[in-house]
């Protein structure tokens, strides 16, 4: 199985990226970060909103912008949701009302950001299930059609020091690249937080914008940030 870190610097531009991973201490959480090319994707902060939804927003009193600026983390009844756009809080809405995975995800499609058409990706996390979490992906076809093909990868178990990275690319800043499907990673560190500075520390300088890790068990834990 492939390092967190070795899957991060195989990907130069990883765009935004999630990871549901379990610490050492056995801590279940769900790492979200974010990286940008542009100045505009870089002028970005993390905020907590009250309630506990965390959003991307913009720093520059710029205008709105829906596909740089979204909910990115949703707690709705016993449901998590961690994503990178506007299809977050709708997912842990429609989860939490009983929806299955399948009803609340096959309305959703990929950005409207040709020609990369960048993929949706998020994690979802049920506290009354036993299963570890879903990492599910809305990406554009490759068979030619523009149409949306949805992925939905359900966790049965994460093992300490283990977990499951989907990013949105997997290429370089001069050749961006959806990526195709979530990975495993062996992640090992001794806590969520240890966990999200290993994601922070891999993560290119230059490109990194912001990045969070909220623990699954924890929803009255505030999230831990790093800019």
């Amino acid at each position: 199985m492939q390092t967190l870190t070795s899957a991060l610097a195989d990907r130069p531009y990883p765009g935004r990226g999630v990871l549901l991973a379990r610490a050492d201490d056995g801590a279940l959480g769900v790492v979200y970060f974010l990286t940008g090319r542009s100045e505009g994707s870089r002028r970005r902060a993390l905020a907590v909103r009250p309630g506990g939804d965390v959003a991307v927003e913009d720093t520059s009193a710029g205008p709105h912008d829906a596909l740089r600026h979204y909910v990115a983390v949703a707690r709705r009844g016993t449901w998590l949701v961690v994503g990178n756009g506007d299809q977050v809080v709708p997912l842990a809405e429609s989860l939490s009302s009983g929806e299955s995975v399948a009803q609340s995800w096959g309305a959703h499609t990929f950005e409207p950001d040709p020609p990369i058409c960048t993929t949706r990706i998020w994690v979802a996390l049920d506290a009354s299930s036993a299963a570890d979490g879903v990492v599910g992906a809305a990406k554009r076809s490759g068979r030619g059609d523009d149409s949306t093909d949805h992925l939905a990868w359900t966790a049965g178990h994460v093992a300490p020091g283990t977990g499951v990275l989907m990013t949105t690319y997997d290429g370089s800043t001069s050749e961006v690249r959806s990526t195709a499907a979530p990975v495993d990673v062996a992640a090992p560190a001794a806590t969520l937080e240890a966990l999200l500075d290993q994601v922070w520390g891999a993560l290119d300088p230059a490109l990194r914008v912001a990045a969070l890790a909220v623990d699954a068990a924890s929803p009255e834990a505030p999230p831990l940030l790093r800019a």
